[in-house]
């Protein structure tokens, strides 16, 4: 009978410990615990667990009905979660291309909400990596934050600290002002993990964005870089120590000429290294799929403009992502798939896998695969295309010591169902059937792409979606806000 009850108590400890991994969605920014993706499988050690426990109840009911005490409560605490879960309103999702192009009858036709969130992206990570002096800060972006912004981060503590790594694990449009006091205003929501030589901070923090109500959009630049936003000439102050461009003469930080951050608010900022060992619970798989107003609606409309375009070849590009992914993601090497997600996408992956080789472990996924796809968003602008799936998967997942072997976290035996939104997203001027195998989506060579996101065969950079479809975002299924 201590057998039994030893297996009784493996068995209710193996369920309490489903370990969360797997890229994107596997690692909580906060350092432990997280977003997660799961819920389901494992009914057949419920059943086990259940008959286990009333064999305990009748012969040692000194040791079964404990046990059953804290199967009961874990059960009101699952529920009370999932209850809880259920209900969160998050409110309604950001329809920032419509609030921006058709209010107030001063239309943007050429607002891009895949370009703006890649210009805010690319923004505060610059920023938070220049903000260790004014002068650094001001000559890297000062365009484009307002001087009382950039005095707030340049005292951000450390103070005077370089930083050395901005991750930005999530990035949320929030609020929508379309014309306040002659102005656009955006709310952008970030969670980042900020280091210095010496520390790790996982960080939540709201940057306002605005700009006059009459500001064109410009198109999206190829540099990737932060020129001055009135005649686009490579960023240098005047002697004034103004933001005054030196070539055209106008001041520049304050939203006349293109967006500037006028509030940076620090919503929390913890020192958390990563936690890679954690077994935080899973949540949200069970959840109904949020699934925008119209969504078939508008996917009819781009298959419309782009009749190659079909749910099945899109499909099978998604399930040829999925597999490179989480193959290269369980090598720790991401080179494979440099071509296949955007660039915040892969420095985002990328902090995992250090972070994994810098405490010699490995996140080890085998048979990955996809169960199910729903469509939940499609968004189209003058520059691209977005669409949103969300994606059932299963398999093995589990952490090892690559040293030892040891197994760290998770199951070896035991498959992990799990759901998630994947976020892909291609120029609008591109038509045709999505490549369903890994090669250069413009030459067709093997996919072997620099970091700087270009192809190694015919120099086209390709990592925006310029040519197909590429993955953007990864969100997961409890925290999804459309």
């Amino acid at each position: 009978m201590k057998k039994r009850l030893a297996i009784a108590v493996a068995i209710l400890l193996a369920l309490a410990s489903v370990a969360l991994a797997r890229p994107g969605g596997g690692e909580s920014f906060s350092g432990g615990g997280g977003h997660g993706g799961g819920g389901g499988g494992g009914a057949e050690l419920v059943f086990e667990l259940i008959y286990w426990t009333l064999r305990l109840i009748i012969y040692y009911p000194q040791v079964g009905l404990p046990l059953l005490g804290i199967i009961i409560v874990a059960i009101c605490v699952s529920a009370y979660r999932q209850h809880q879960n259920k209900d969160w309103d998050s409110g309604p999702p950001v329809e920032l291309h419509r609030a921006i192009t058709v209010e107030d009858n001063r239309p943007d036709p050429d607002f891009s909400q895949v370009v703006f969130e890649d210009f805010a992206f690319r923004l505060f990570s610059t920023a938070h990596r220049a903000r260790a002096a004014t002068d650094k800060l001001a000559a890297a972006v000062g365009p484009y934050l307002d001087e009382k912004t950039r005095t707030a981060l340049t005292q951000r503590e450390p103070v005077g600290a370089p930083v050395e790594q901005v991750v930005v694990g999530a990035l949320r449009l929030t609020r929508v002002d379309a014309f306040e006091q002659g102005r656009v205003c955006i709310s952008v929501e970030y969670e980042a993990n900020v280091a210095t030589a010496q520390h790790t901070y996982y960080s939540v923090e709201s940057w306002l964005f605005a700009r006059d109500a009459n500001v064109k959009s410009k198109p999206p630049g190829a540099a990737r870089t932060f020129p001055c936003p009135n005649c686009g000439a490579p960023w240098a102050s005047s002697a004034t120590g103004t933001q005054q461009c030196a070539s055209c003469g106008q001041v520049v930080d304050n939203g006349r000429f293109d967006w500037v951050v006028v509030k940076a608010s620090l919503d929390s900022n913890d020192e958390r290294p990563p936690t890679l060992t954690a077994n935080p619970p899973e949540r949200g798989t069970d959840l109904p799929t949020y699934r925008q107003p119209g969504v078939d609606t508008r996917w009819s409309e781009l298959v419309g403009a782009d009749p190659a375009l079909s749910h099945d070849t899109f499909n099978k590009r998604v399930e040829m992502i999925y597999g490179g992914l989480n193959a290269a993601y369980a090598k720790n090497q991401l080179e494979p798939i440099r071509g296949l997600v955007s660039d915040g996408l892969f420095d985002y992956l990328q902090y995992w896998v250090d972070a994994y080789k810098r405490q010699s472990l490995r996140n080890q996924l085998t048979n990955m695969r996809i169960t199910r796809q729903q469509l939940a968003k499609v968004t189209r602008d003058k520059y691209y295309d977005s669409v949103t799936v969300r994606i059932w998967g299963t398999g093995l997942d589990f952490v090892v010591d690559t040293e030892t072997g040891k197994l760290v976290r998770g199951s070896k035996h035991r498959e992990r169902p799990y759901s998630e939104y994947w976020t892909f997203v291609r120029s609008a001027a591109r038509k045709g059937p999505p490549r369903s195998e890994p090669v250069c989506s413009n030459c067709g060579a093997p996919l072997k792409i620099t970091m700087a996101g270009t192809c190694d065969h015919c120099g086209a950079h390709v990592t925006a979606g310029e040519f197909d479809w590429v993955l953007s975002k990864i969100e997961q299924d409890d925290t999804y806000r459309g």
